[in-house]
C-alpha cells in the first residue's frame, strides 16, 4: 500500500468515526426532547461504536466514544444522560474481553460487578459532586432505579449482541462494498 492509499484509508477511518460520533451525539441530544430517554439514549448512542469497532478496532472506537462523550457533556441539557454515556458508553469496547470469560456464571457476575461499580461511581458523582440532591433524598427510589438499570444493562448486553450480528450479516456488505477502502 503506497502513501496515498494509506492517507486515503486513514481519512476514511477518521471520517466514518466522526460520522458515528455525530450520530451518537444526536442520539444523546434526543434525551433533551424526551426525558424518558435519559438511560436509553446513551445505550443507543453506544451502538454507533459497532461498525467502528468491527472495521477499525479499539483505537478508533475509543476515539469515537471520547468525542461523543465530550460533545454530549458540552451540548446535552440532560446532564444525567451525558454522564451515563461517559460512564457506560465504552461498554461495547470492553464487551469482547468480558465475553471471553469461559464460565457463563462468572461472565454474568463480572458484568454485574462492572455495572454496579459504574452505577455507584455515577451515583456518587451526580449526588455529591454535581449536587443533584434530589437523588440523595430519594435513596429508596435510587435502589429501585439501580435494580431496573441492572436489568436494563443485562438486556442491553443481549441487544448489543443482536445488533452486532445484524451489522455483520446484513449491513456490513452494504456499507463497505470496496474492502480496499478500509
Amino acid at each position: 500500500m503506497n502513501t496515498r492509499q494509506k492517507n486515503h484509508a486513514t481519512a476514511f477511518r477518521l471520517s466514518l468515526s466522526a460520522l458515528m460520533a455525530a450520530l451518537g451525539t444526536v442520539l444523546m441530544l434526543s434525551s433533551n426532547l424526551i426525558p424518558v430517554l435519559t438511560y436509553v439514549a446513551p445505550m443507543l448512542a453506544s451502538l454507533t461504536l459497532i461498525p467502528i469497532l468491527s472495521e477499525f478496532g479499539k483505537k478508533y472506537a475509543w476515539m469515537t466514544w471520547a468525542v461523543t462523550a465530550l460533545l454530549a457533556l458540552l451540548l446535552c441539557a440532560d446532564r444525567e444522560a451525558a454522564f451515563f454515556y461517559l460512564f457506560i458508553g465504552w461498554y461495547p469496547i470492553l464487551k469482547p474481553a468480558l465475553d471471553r470469560i469461559s464460565s457463563r456464571v462468572t461472565r454474568i457476575l463480572a458484568k454485574l460487578a462492572l455495572f454496579t461499580l459504574v452505577f455507584v461511581l455515577l451515583f456518587v458523582l451526580l449526588t455529591f459532586v454535581m449536587g443533584l440532591e434530589d437523588m440523595k433524598s430519594e435513596m429508596l427510589l435510587s435502589i429501585v432505579v439501580y435494580a431496573m438499570l441492572v436489568a436494563t444493562m443485562l438486556l442491553y448486553d443481549r441487544v448489543y449482541e443482536r445488533m452486532a450480528l445484524i451489522y455483520e450479516r446484513r449491513l456490513r456488505n452494504r456499507l463497505f462494498r470496496n474492502p480496499q477502502s478500509r
